[in-house]
């Protein structure tokens, strides 16, 4: 303990030193919003490589599971072509010019574009929880945009590096989403408690609404995700501040603890419709 104390004193002015330097990029990087994101965009690029590596490995032991949750997706996918060539079928007798604009702006000049990207980490370290991908502005990818996954909403992309991006998921304080129940016209805001890492909040919804348990939720108005798509299931009535509205818990569709692949939307629309309402603020 002696020796202890003896090394301490004899390089005190070191430690200080040491201390004030940390100290100071602590503040210049918690106080800086330019700075800050600079740090954030370097960090992203390093650690990614380092994720990507052990990644790798994990990802090997979820392939059976990834694969089952490929044939529910394509299953799902099927059924939806199945109600689009019914839905075209019942057309036939409409004018023709119709069927042809329908088809060529569904089919050949879709709104929404795809990119597929794996996660290389998660971090479920306190509330201020974030994912990272292996894509980033070299393969087009923007922050807000939307990021999902095979079973539902994932979150939102915050920070672009030229390999990898930052996502802001569902489970972070930061997160809002306007969301709906399935069968109802009502719309409240998708937000999360910090508690637990499977389930969010469907809130600001009117008192009367009628719910059941394994109610589907979905997203609803959003320049950042298409509608309708699926969000998590009423899981029971939670706490509510206000006793005008009501407050839902629901169980992500997404498991996170098991996250793997994701896909980030690009909607070709997007920059038009934000100039547009932009001229109004």
């Amino acid at each position: 303990m002696r020796n202890l104390f003896n090394f301490i004193i004899r390089y005190s002015h070191w430690l200080v030193a040491i201390m004030l330097i940390a100290f100071s990029f602590y503040l210049v990087f918690t106080h800086n919003s330019y700075q800050r994101s600079v740090y954030l965009t370097s960090a992203n690029k390093v650690t990614g490589q380092f994720y990507t590596i052990s990644n790798n490995l994990t990802s090997f032991f979820l392939l059976k599971q990834n694969n089952q949750q490929l044939l529910e997706r394509n299953a799902v996918l099927e059924k939806d072509l199945y109600s689009l060539r019914a839905h075209l079928d019942s057309l036939a007798t409409a004018d023709t010019t119709e069927v042809n604009a329908f088809v060529r702006d569904t089919v050949e000049s879709p709104q929404f574009d795809f990119i597929p990207a794996e996660v290389v980490n998660l971090s479920f370290s306190g509330v201020n929880n974030f994912i990272t991908i292996n894509k980033g502005s070299a393969r087009g990818i923007k922050p807000d945009m939307g990021v999902i996954s095979q079973r539902g909403v994932v979150g939102v992309v915050s920070q672009v590096s030229q390999n990898f991006s930052l996502v802001i998921p569902v489970i972070n304080p930061k997160f809002r989403l306007s969301g709906k129940l399935k069968n109802s016209e009502n719309y409240g805001s998708i937000a999360w408690d910090g508690k637990n890492i499977r389930q969010a909040q469907l809130l600001d919804l009117p008192r009367h609404e009628v719910f059941q348990h394994g109610d589907t939720v979905l997203t609803s108005f959003s320049r950042i995700f298409p509608r309708n798509l699926i969000i998590g299931f009423v899981s029971d009535r939670g706490e509510s501040k206000d006793d005008n509205f009501n407050t839902f818990n629901i169980d992500l569709a997404t498991d996170f603890y098991t996250l793997q692949d994701v896909l980030v939307i690009d909607d070709r629309f997007y920059e038009e419709q934000k100039a547009l309402e932009a001229l109004l603020q």
